[in-house]
């Protein structure tokens, strides 16, 4: 399926070095797919197929620091008319994987600086 994507937004980034070590909650990432449409009169675009947005909401809380935010990017899938439970998993996870690799490349690039080393490598893929 051929897929129209529109840049990645970082909706939301915070981090919070955890200097007592405890881990402070649940560590949750989730992916959500919700149809939208275009911003004006005009949306002769949805004839070339449905648009969703994807949205990666994220809390991570590890031993040496805290992570939350949110980030998203709009898609089109071509020639695609359903709806977005009607998509496999894999094909999420597919849309999914570069909004999960900003998470992990922002992660990297913080920590870092934050703790002037190299960078925290997060283990975890889209699923």
């Amino acid at each position: 399926m051929e897929i129209k994507t529109n840049p990645i937004v970082v909706e939301k980034y915070n981090f919070e070095a955890n200097l007592g070590g405890k881990i402070n909650g649940e560590n949750k990432i989730t992916v959500q797919l919700n149809e939208v449409e275009p911003a004006g009169d005009d949306k002769s675009i949805l004839d070339e197929g449905k648009m969703f947005k994807v949205d990666v909401p994220f809390e991570l809380s590890l031993e040496r620091f805290n992570i939350n935010g949110h980030i998203s990017r709009i898609v089109q899938l071509v020639d695609y008319f359903g709806e977005a439970d009607e998509l496999d998993k894999s094909f999420i996870a597919e849309l999914s994987s570069p909004l999960i690799d900003y998470i992990k490349r922002l992660t990297y690039e913080v920590t870092e600086i934050a703790f002037d080393e190299p960078g925290f490598d997060l283990n975890f893929e889209a699923n």
